[in-house]
């Protein structure tokens, strides 16, 4: 009976031991959410002259006439190009002077109360004066990014700075209750084509004008799932260019695609920019981490906290030209993936796709997400690998890796990226 008494108590006193480890893990776990983002170019020269904007009107007394060339008969020019505008010295203009070319779309509505936000205007390309007349003048076109075509007009462009930031330091586990919100209304996916989803480095547009927010504005974007629940966070954006009732937002970062009504929050100001002219170190890119702090029982924050180590693997699976297909067998790879997260509690596999600059925007773009579908299918069906633990991004030729200035280059391009990280 004794011996019953003593392994009663006994099995009592393990379970009080396990149930306290079990506490302190636990504790130890909770871990507070933020955005982190070392020194980076948050805002480029490409997001300055190569996205969107809309707005009620822009004068279009300058446009393009013709060409300045025997080239056989084209529709569309790009840089180097030398076009024909129809003012000169007469409408104060001068050699050296910069203009951007710009094309009018259609009449842009807010999808909740069809209010008129504006008409589009799609940023294509720079040009400079290289030769002035009366009534006429020559540019040269620079920097393009959309093809531009005899009708466009043109506006004097004024330099913008490129925008650096220090860190962004935010908590993601809540939402200010009296921060100001506003609503995503509208997608430019293809040249003023209402889009359905967009993602990380794509521009959006919120109903939230000069005033309430400016170029540098960082947004918060969430979603209402449902009613009784919390507000879920799925991204992060910032403001590239503000008119009176809408502003033109690149996204940052996205964990799940942006739609149409989802909700951007403005954060609060006290973050640290650092502002760099154009041209300024253009090839830092965006890097996003998030940082974890472990609380102890009884530690105040502030705190040094236990950080665990994050490891990861990294593979870049290449394509030849205008294929879906991995150009080389990368079993080896991918077996390493399978390998590396057997061995971890938590993984996140993150898939990024791009191409070379060859061919049109919008089917580079296709073409990107079809490579990166190619590499998740491989991962799903042949290695087993949980869909749950996959994220994806394609950027097209948007964001080259390289500078597409030779084959060579171009063919560094056609990658699939996959970065493993677990713990």
């Amino acid at each position: 009976m004794k011996k019953l008494f003593f392994l009663i108590i006994f099995v009592f006193f393990a379970a009080a031991l396990i149930s306290s480890a079990e506490e302190s893990k636990r504790i130890l776990n909770m871990q507070k959410a933020y955005v982190f983002l070392p020194e980076s170019l948050l805002i480029s020269e490409t997001d300055l002259n190569c996205s969107y904007f809309i707005k009620d009107a822009v004068p279009q007394d300058i446009r393009i006439v013709g060409k300045n060339s025997l080239t056989p008969e084209r529709r569309e020019f790009s840089d180097l190009d030398e076009l024909v505008i129809n003012k000169g010295s007469q409408a104060g203009l001068k050699e050296g002077d910069l203009l951007m070319i710009i094309s009018q779309g259609r009449v842009i509505r807010h999808p909740r109360n069809h209010d008129r936000l504006g008409l589009y205007f799609l940023k294509k390309s720079l040009a400079e004066i290289t030769c002035i007349y009366d009534e006429q003048a020559v540019i040269q076109l620079q920097k393009g990014c959309n093809p531009v075509n005899i009708g466009d007009f043109a506006i004097l462009y004024k330099p913008e700075q490129t925008l650096f930031i220090q860190k962004i330091d935010y908590r993601l586990c809540r939402i200010p209750s009296n921060a100001v919100s506003g609503h995503v209304v509208f997608f430019d996916l293809s040249m003023g084509q209402r889009g359905e989803i967009a993602g990380e480095s794509q521009y959006v547009t919120v109903d939230l004008g000069e005033g309430v927010v400016g170029k540098g504005t960082f947004l918060l974007i969430y979603r209402q799932v449902a009613s009784d629940l919390p507000p879920l966070i799925i991204g992060l954006g910032i403001v590239i260019h503000s008119e009176n009732t809408n502003s033109t937002v690149k996204i940052l970062d996205a964990s799940s695609d942006i739609k149409v009504n989802d909700r951007m929050l403005v954060l609060p100001k006290e973050l640290k920019i650092v502002s760099a002219g154009p041209g300024g170190r253009e090839s830092i890119p965006i890097v996003e981490t998030l940082q974890a702090e472990s609380e102890e029982p009884g530690q105040t924050e502030g705190e040094p906290g236990t950080e665990e180590m994050i490891a990861s693997l990294k593979v870049d699976v290449m394509f030849d030209f205008d294929s879906r297909q991995p150009n080389s067998d990368h079993g080896a790879d991918f077996t390493a993936i399978k390998d590396f997260i057997a061995a971890k509690n938590e993984y996140l596999i993150t898939l990024r796709g791009y191409t070379c600059s060859i061919g049109r925007e919008e089917y580079n773009l296709r073409l990107s997400s079809e490579r990166v579908e190619t590499i998740k299918n491989i991962l799903l069906s042949q290695y087993g690998i949980d869909a749950a633990h996959i994220e994806t991004f394609f950027y097209g030729e948007k964001e080259p890796q390289f500078d597409n200035s030779s084959e060579a280059e171009r063919r560094k391009n056609r990658l699939v990226k996959i970065e493993v990280n677990g713990k």
